[in-house]
């Protein structure tokens, strides 16, 4: 999420994005060992494999409805907002995350509308703890 973040900047466009981030998961599935780098590079690109743990786009437009209208051909302009959604999901283990943060698109680059909303397990961990004290 944090690099796909990086990548919603002025000028880019989905299709474009889209492609990058699915590179990404790439080397993100083959580190879980889910993909075989060997595979990846025989893959047909019109059906990359990572598709199995990563089926769904990582950002939509974000406006007056939740999945608004916009030209995804044209380059993204500063003041669009687009949510960042990225996840993996894993049938063999009945088991999927999927984190999704609002981002503003500025001339100095993204900002992440939700940032103080901690999505760290460290950080989870660390307000259940303090939440077992205070209620305890």
């Amino acid at each position: 999420m944090k690099a796909a973040t990086k990548m919603l900047v002025v000028g880019n466009i989905i299709p474009k994005y889209h492609e990058e981030v699915g590179k990404l998961m790439e080397q993100e599935l083959i580190g879980l060992g889910l993909l075989k780098a060997e595979d990846v590079k025989k893959q047909d690109p019109k059906q990359p494999l990572y598709k199995k743990y990563f089926m769904h786009g990582t950002s939509h437009f974000l406006g007056l409805d939740v999945h608004d209208i916009g030209n995804r051909y044209e380059p993204m302009q500063a003041g669009m907002v687009f949510t960042c959604e990225p996840g993996i999901y894993i049938p063999e283990e009945n088991l999927g995350i999927r984190i999704e943060n609002d981002i503003l698109l500025t001339a100095k680059g993204p900002v992440d509308l939700m940032a103080n909303i901690p999505i760290e397990a460290d950080e989870i961990e660390e307000l259940m703890a303090k939440q077992r004290v205070s209620v305890g």
